[in-house]
């Protein structure tokens, strides 16, 4: 592991290991125990997590930028552990706990545990308790020993994906503190790094941010990416920039781990899932998983998994075979006069005119339809250049644009919040970005709409015609 500005060796982690088991037995916990654990990844932090797997513990992960106190009831814990990077664990005890039936079962197999939260975005983050030992069955077959930056975060089900793959391959894990695309190239050049596991958001702004040019990345091999929708333009750029490198998709969720999957080419967002273990069917569109990896159950919600052991993705999919490309979130789907829009496939078509730099699509109540779609746009600051809004989609009252656009503003940004925009700040409600300021299509943009008030959402095609006559 490569931290702190040291390397570390196996042997020291077993070593930490140890130290952490020994101090567990000092703080006798109750063996029921459930455990919070708040960390980023570091050799201390690591260590304490497979110390308490080791002596069967329940542990917790609690994002690091949330309130803990409603995190630790929901996973039934008796305390916090918190090991920041720099600084001395400590561990803060819970004055009251509940016990849940599900804890109870897992404890009757012997088995250790951890809870996984989810993101929250359509409500309060649900507890999903894994068993350890199902939790790591795809592990134990030992990938290649590779050099891994670990990028995504040690709470979520990617980042412990990065953290167990590489330890089970006897690989070297990179851990940073920045994750910015400056800290990132510049980690990847003097580690020389060979893996780089990221979201789809993250190498988009990697990809705008130009500063890959400025370093040496000749070491990266792999590039995976997950957690969100990956568009068809970044994908293009991401090989355009990287010709050398192995990009890759990644699929899982908090309810079902990450299984195994192939993407059918680089340049492709088709890919197949084929860990063995894993069932997937497709109903009405909606991509359903069967695994042996699945939760047991939320402790704070009733159990997504039906009798037969299925569970709903909500994951909108095209289907080719055994091969399935996704299109967003089920959820996410706009219903406007009756017809249903999925955002994310806006969002890609906008992305493809060479002008937009970035875009957010979501609904807005309307008086004639249900719902309106309205677009956000992020202007290119990172190469200095600002620009300036053109106008807003939505037909509606006039005069009344400019506290609708406001109002939309709050919204979406803390949706872009959820789904981790590294620059929510660059976040504006307008209808086109134009590199050009004194090119106004504001007008024009207006008379489309009020002619055409659903083409924008109905028909990607039409919209991506009119951007790049337009732009």
């Amino acid at each position: 592991m490569h931290g702190d500005g040291r390397v570390f060796t196996y042997g020291e982690l077993l070593h930490e290991v140890k130290l952490w088991q020994l101090q567990l037995e000092e703080m006798k916990l109750d063996a029921a125990a459930v455990v919070g654990l708040r960390a980023d990844y570091s050799l201390a932090a690591t260590a304490a997590l497979l110390a308490l797997f080791s002596r069967g513990y329940v542990v917790a992960l609690i994002p690091r930028d949330r309130d803990a106190a409603p995190y630790l009831q929901d996973a039934c814990a008796s305390g916090l552990l918190e090991i920041p990077i720099d600084g001395v664990s400590k561990w803060l005890p819970v004055s009251q706990y509940v016990r849940h039936e599900l804890l109870d079962q897992l404890r009757a197999h012997g088995d250790a545990g951890v809870i996984i939260f989810t993101s929250g975005s359509t409500g309060r983050p649900k507890a999903a308790l894994h068993g350890v030992e199902r939790f790591l069955a795809k592990y134990q077959k030992p990938g290649r020993r590779l050099k891994t930056l670990a990028f995504l975060l040690l709470d979520h089900i990617a980042g412990l994906d990065t953290l167990f793959y590489t330890l089970f391959s006897g690989g070297e894990l990179v851990v940073t503190q920045g994750r910015d695309p400056a800290s990132i190239c510049k980690l990847i050049e003097s580690a020389q790094v060979e893996v780089l596991p990221a979201s789809p958001s993250f190498l988009r702004l990697l990809c705008l941010a130009g500063t890959a040019g400025d370093y040496n990345l000749a070491s990266l091999k792999i590039i995976t990416y997950g957690s969100e929708s990956m568009d068809e333009t970044t994908l293009a750029r991401l090989n355009q920039q990287f010709p050398n490198v192995q990009i890759t998709q990644k699929y899982g969720t908090t309810e079902t781990g990450s299984p195994r999957s192939e993407s059918r080419g680089r340049d492709s967002l088709w890919l197949k899932l084929k860990h063995e273990g894993v069932e997937s069917r497709v109903v009405d569109e909606v991509l359903w998983i069967r695994s042996e990896g699945t939760i047991l159950g939320y402790l704070n919600a009733a159990s997504p998994v039906d009798a037969e052991g299925w569970y709903c993705t909500g994951d909108l999919v095209d289907v080719d075979g055994e091969w399935i490309k996704f299109r967003g979130r089920a959820s996410d789907v706009i219903n406007v006069g009756g017809e249903k829009v999925s955002p994310a496939e806006v969002e890609q078509v906008i992305l493809s005119v060479a002008c937009v730099r970035e875009a957010v699509v979501a609904g807005e109540r309307h008086a004639l339809y249900e719902s309106d779609v309205a677009q956000g746009k992020q202007d290119d600051c990172q190469r200095g250049h600002r620009t300036e809004a053109a106008g807003f989609v939505e037909p509606c009252i006039e005069g009344a644009h400019r506290s609708r656009a406001h109002r939309g503003q709050a919204r979406h940004q803390q949706q872009c919040k959820q789904r981790g925009n590294p620059t929510l700040e660059l976040i504006h409600w307008v209808h086109l970005l134009i590199q050009n300021p004194q090119n106004d299509l504001a007008g024009r943009a207006r008379k489309f709409h009020a002619l055409q008030p659903l083409h924008i959402a109905h028909s990607v095609r039409e919209l991506h015609t009119w951007l790049s006559a337009n732009a």
